[in-house]
């Protein structure tokens, strides 16, 4: 497996592979790789002839700079775990590469989407996602891009952002992998306690209780019960809403069949998780 730092070193290797007109597949990430990353990189290599993973802390994306700080890092195990999973390549910039000097802000109207849910209680995190998914996108123009479908609405960002600027690279969105709790796999789950990350299981029990209340009662009701069901978990909700899956606007009533999303922001001791299901 390739490790390339520089935008040179990149460039050499694309110019290589290009030469015997191969696919490409490419999964962007923070580090901190799980088997949800793993995941990703197995499907890229049994669709494309190579797999690239990048591994950047974007600073761009975090309007906490707490949050920033505390977010994993774990170089060494991150490329042992690539060169197992028969990746390719994997891209380490630093913060130059992606960001020379000269870098103009990418301008996308992201409509709705920046204010509802993620949007308003992370000012500025899409905006993030944008720069640094341009620029990768730019510098690699992969044939795939490889991304979860935890981050639901960071991926229709993405879909914004590929329509607008990237026409003939494809997307495939994945299902959210989990643990056998449930949980969503997330890097931010290495800063839970095994106490908490049963608690935090909690989420998604709930999301497929509500579910499961699809057209028995009010939409409405169904979701304050599951917060209800959260509080006594002692998990702090920030937002546990529904909505419509082609518009993304907030709804108060069940939509119809394969068109619900129930979204849910919630803290487990003082970590930010993020989890969705789809109905």
């Amino acid at each position: 497996m390739k490790i390339l730092k520089t935008n040179i070193e990149l460039a050499e290797w694309l110019s290589e592979i290009r030469q015997k007109g191969v696919s490409l597949g490419f999964i962007p990430t923070m580090g901190a790789l799980h088997q949800g990353h793993l995941s990703l990189v197995k499907q890229s290599t049994d669709e494309n002839d190579y797999t690239i993973v990048s591994v950047f802390v974007n600073p761009k994306q975090f309007n906490n700079t707490q949050d920033f700080e505390k977010y994993p890092v774990s170089t060494q195990k991150d490329i042992d775990l690539l060169e197992k999973s028969l990746c390719d390549a994997v891209f380490m910039p630093g913060y130059k590469e992606v960001y020379p000097e000269k870098t103009k802000q990418i301008k996308l109207d992201l409509g709705n989407l920046n204010g509802v849910f993620e949007g308003p209680e992370r000012p500025g995190h899409f905006d993030g996602v944008v720069q640094v998914v341009y620029r990768l996108f730019d510098l690699i123009q992969p044939s795939i891009a490889y991304f979860g479908l935890k981050d639901f609405q960071q991926c229709m960002v993405i879909k914004l952002l590929k329509n607008a600027y990237f026409p003939k690279i494809k997307l495939q969105f994945c299902p959210t992998a989990r643990e056998e709790s449930g949980l969503a796999m997330s890097s931010r789950n290495a800063r839970l306690s095994d106490e908490d990350k049963k608690k935090a299981a909690r989420i998604y029990q709930v999301l497929n209780i509500v579910k499961g209340l699809f057209h028995h009662i009010e939409a409405f009701d169904a979701i304050n019960y599951g917060k209800h069901l959260l509080k006594n978990a002692q998990i702090e909700v920030e937002y546990f809403s529904l909505a419509n899956i082609d518009t993304f606007t907030p709804m108060v009533k069940w939509q119809k069949n394969n068109k619900n999303v129930l979204l849910i922001a919630a803290y487990v001791e003082g970590v930010r998780l993020i989890d969705n299901i789809v109905f």
